[in-house]
């Protein structure tokens, strides 16, 4: 029987920037960081895996929308 899940990730990660940096500026350096946390160390990351109590599995949903993934 399939289940929903939700899952909590915390990340950080530091960059070094000018003061004058824009936040697009310091998103645009930061992204490849949390993507390589993602890809290499995401179990290091996880704070919970939950029940998703609140939109549970719906399999006409969940197979449409995810069957590409």
């Amino acid at each position: 029987m399939k289940v929903a899940k939700l899952i909590y990730v915390s990340l950080a990660t530091r960059v070094v920037v000018e003061d004058t940096a824009t936040e697009e500026e310091i998103m645009e350096l930061a992204m490849p960081r949390f993507v390589d946390k993602i890809v290499n160390e995401l179990g290091e990351h996880i704070e919970s895996i939950e029940d998703d109590n609140e939109c549970p599995y719906d399999e006409f949903y969940d197979e449409s929308i995810f069957k590409n993934k």
